[in-house]
């Protein structure tokens, strides 16, 4: 059988050069997009890899998820995902921009941005339990917590956030514990001596909490946490030089933060020194400006040196604040009973009651002011109130002195003034002459 084989002509040879042509073409266009795209993974990798090394810091280099440089690391996230996208790194975007919200002190909206990409991991979980703590939610931190798989219970982040647990529900026993272990698993880790340390404090353990907090401040020098938290007890303690040094210290650490300088001011401003006091206040006030307590501190200031007017402003800036603020809205009451506007005082001080029904302050600040307008028997149950509240406080006695005294009831009045005498002699002597 013979076989015929097709003529090669012009017309053939020409269709099979395209077809070549054509195949090298092709070749060619995968080639460049196949290197285009191995690039930009490539680039996309590199930006995720210097986010996550941001993200997720060594303990030993950042202990708290408050000085992580989330920002930095969602605009690297941000490019890389523009390099080529993917579902997980989305999840990593996402959790970059809750912890910046976290960072900023924005926990509402933290919350509400982890939340649209749920996830298990270990990171996203201890961030959960970081933000409900930040909000005051530490059963919801603790239920986070429990949901990290045994592998990561004894990850140094955990314990630090168990242990911040376990002291907002009142546990310093396992506050403590927690604490020691993670003194164990990284004994050069200057947050876990801080833990001890605030541990220590929560079962009133003053000396042993201080030394921790000063170890913690010697391991590292660039956090403020453990001079804040060594101003505070020190100050607690009354010794106000001390706090001073601690809060100033923690000033010169992080300029931005105004707790070191509201915690100097009020520290100074104790100590009698009202012109530091007030340069560290107004700092305070600047750096947080939503915040009603430098307000309430400078207000104190000014009361001090009898500008009430001046006082009576801020009181009520700092109650614009923050409405629920008792302490301002007491103080104002004081201020305003001080400056003789006794109708204007009484409201303020029911505010108060109603917020805080235990602040005996409150009831002492109503009784005098009842008493003021001739409402007796209503200002005796308020002042009774105040003494009951606060046993130690001379103050309600002396107002029940006053009370009994206007009633002609002179037995009653030497029992109140008694009872004042032996909680405060100086301040009933004062009184009496």
């Amino acid at each position: 059988m013979t076989v015929r084989r097709a003529a090669v002509t012009p017309e053939n040879m020409q269709k099979k050069s395209a077809l070549a042509l054509w195949c090298v073409g092709c070749g060619v266009v995968l080639s460049v997009v196949l290197g285009v795209r191995v690039k930009r993974s490539e680039e996309a990798g590199e930006l995720q890899a210097r986010a996550l090394r941001l993200l997720y810091p060594p303990v030993s280099e950042v202990a708290s998820l408050r000085d992580v440089r989330a920002r930095e690391a969602r605009e690297l996230l941000e490019a890389a995902q523009e390099q080529l996208a993917s579902d997980e790194r989305a999840v990593l975007l996402n959790e970059a921009r809750a912890t910046e919200l976290y960072v900023r002190g924005e926990h509402a909206r933290a919350k509400l941005v982890l939340a649209e990409k749920p996830s298990d991991t270990p990171q996203h979980l201890q961030l959960t339990a970081a933000i409900a703590l930040a909000q005051g939610d530490a059963n919801a931190a603790l239920a986070a917590l429990d949901r990290l798989p045994a592998a990561a219970g004894d990850d140094v982040r955990t314990l630090l956030l168990r242990s911040d647990t376990a002291r907002a529900l009142g546990r310093g026993d396992v506050a403590l514990a927690t604490a020691q272990r993670c003194i164990d698993a990284a004994a050069g880790v200057a947050a876990c001596y801080e833990r001890r340390g605030l541990a220590q404090e929560l079962l009133g353990r003053r000396t042993e909490a201080r030394a921790d907090l000063q170890r913690a401040a010697q391991l590292d020098r660039k956090s403020s946490s453990a001079l804040l938290a060594l101003g505070r007890l020190a100050r607690e303690a009354g010794a106000l030089e001390e706090a001073v040094v601690a809060f100033h210290g923690a000033a010169q650490r992080h300029p931005e933060d105004a707790e070191a300088w509201l915690g100097s001011g009020v520290s100074r401003a104790a100590l009698g020194d009202r012109t530091s006091a007030r340069v560290d206040l107004e700092q305070a006030a600047t750096l947080a400006p939503k915040r009603a307590e430098p307000l309430i501190a400078l207000a104190d200031l000014d009361v001090a040196e009898r500008d009430l007017a001046s006082a009576l402003r801020r009181y009520r800036a700092a109650i614009l604040l923050d409405p629920q603020s008792a302490l301002a809205r007491l103080k104002l009451g004081n201020t305003l009973l001080r400056a003789g506007a006794v109708p204007e005082a009484i409201p303020e001080f029911r505010a108060a009651i109603a917020q805080r029904p235990d602040l005996a302050a409150a009831h002492n600040g109503l009784g005098a002011a009842l008493f003021a307008q001739g409402e007796l028997a209503l200002a005796e149950n308020e002042l009774k109130s105040a003494a009951q509240l606060d046993p130690r406080d001379a103050h309600p006695w002396l107002n029940l002195a006053r009370v009994y005294k206007r009633r002609g009831d002179e037995s009653a009045q030497q029992r109140a003034l008694e009872h004042a005498r032996e909680r405060d002699p100086q301040l009933a002597l004062a009184d009496a002459r």
